[in-house]
């Protein structure tokens, strides 16, 4: 379900917290391939029992964050940002994912 939401960050245009996802934009909903990146967010989210996700991805980002010194830097660093948006244009990607495939990216 995809649910509005006008107070997001500058930077950012969408966020998924399974079963949902929040768009900046109502014209954001028709672009195919952030929908894909937005549904490998939930896979991952789901593998890990939801909230293990959201430790595991704000602990990496606090990690890259540190140690780059650079938002973007660190949020493009995070393991599961790096496999979404590496395989985000690819609409069959979710099918063939292997179980914790974001593992590879660290």
């Amino acid at each position: 379900m995809i649910i509005l939401f006008k107070f997001f960050p500058r930077r950012y245009v969408a966020m998924a917290i399974w079963p949902f996802i929040f768009v900046r934009d109502k014209t954001i909903h028709i672009n195919p391939t952030l929908l894909n990146h937005e549904k490998i967010h939930f896979r991952q989210q789901i593998e890990m029992l939801w909230i293990f996700f959201f430790i595991w991805y704000t602990t990496e980002f606090t990690f890259h964050l540190i140690r780059l010194r650079n938002w973007d830097k660190a949020y493009r660093s995070i393991s599961f940002e790096k496999e979404a948006y590496t395989h985000e244009s690819d609409v069959s990607y979710i099918q063939k994912r292997r179980l914790w495939s974001f593992l590879n990216y660290l």
